[in-house]
């Protein structure tokens, strides 16, 4: 078993190396810049599908076994998830209203995000989580990996060409990023926030495929973006911030196989 800080900078390493293959493989299989959009719609994401298999095989080389794949915990832990399912609710119900996807559209989309939910949770919340909680304390570790998730948005640019949208994507993915992790610790299990995550990517698209490709370009949509997303985000991430708010309530963090605190009388 590699020690916690070597593991941490092997794990860094890896993410990185994930990363890369993530990036590299779409733009050696598309030719020109192409929005976010219609490159979930209309392409398989190899590069992503590529990238989780060269993590999953790091892991098992390496020894990881504590990436969080086992059963969530403690007794009623499905209640942790009430505001993340509460806004896939109403995305769903927006995206199925205005939505403008085929079925051949929506299934590649499924499929997608089912691969980017994987690959994300496993490199992130899976791989860097398990080496920073036994390398830092705390909030150092929390920090390192939500920021990590969050910066590695920005590198979409290079398959959009679209830098401020990007940005806007990665400082919405902080604050998302952060209420996974704080879900992932509080139930011990990486499955949850795995099914969370492709969830929400996929009703996102849904409610994106309404917008009027045609129309002309609208001076204020990187506002509204940035508005629309920090509305949805940003109660997440203090929710996440309460959820792992003291020693008590996230008690065992760094061992999955810790004993659970049971959830407070009445907390959900």
């Amino acid at each position: 078993m590699t020690s916690p800080l070597p593991r941490l900078l092997l794990s860094i390493g890896a993410v990185a190396i994930w990363a890369s293959i993530t990036l590299v493989v779409p733009t050696l299989l598309i030719d020109s810049e192409i929005s976010l959009q219609d490159l979930v719609t209309t392409h398989l994401a190899w590069g992503v599908a590529g990238a989780a298999l060269f993590l999953a095989v790091t892991a098992w080389l390496a020894g990881w076994r504590d990436l969080g794949f086992q059963a969530p915990s403690p007794p009623g832990w499905w209640k942790l998830l009430w505001l993340p399912a509460l806004y896939l609710a109403g995305l769903a119900a927006v995206g199925l209203t205005t939505g403008k996807l085929d079925a051949a559209a929506v299934t590649m989309v499924l499929i997608n995000t089912a691969i980017v939910g994987f690959s994300e949770e496993l490199a992130f919340r899976g791989v860097l989580w398990g080496a920073a909680r036994k390398a830092l304390s705390f909030w150092p570790a929390f920090l390192l990996v939500t920021l990590a998730f969050g910066s590695v948005h920005v590198f979409n640019a290079v398959l959009t060409g679209e830098l401020a949208g990007a940005g806007v994507q990665a400082l919405n993915a902080f604050m998302s990023g952060g209420a996974y992790l704080a879900i992932r610790i509080r139930t011990r299990s990486i499955i949850p926030i795995m099914v969370i995550h492709a969830a929400w990517d996929f009703v996102v698209f849904l409610v994106g495929s309404g917008a009027d490709k045609a129309a002309a370009p609208d001076p204020d949509l990187l506002q509204q973006q940035l508005t629309f997303g920090l509305i949805l985000t940003g109660p997440l991430f203090l929710y996440g911030l309460w959820l792992v708010r003291n020693e008590s309530v996230r008690a065992g963090w760094r061992d999955d196989g810790a004993q659970p605190p049971a959830l407070p009388a009445g907390e959900t």
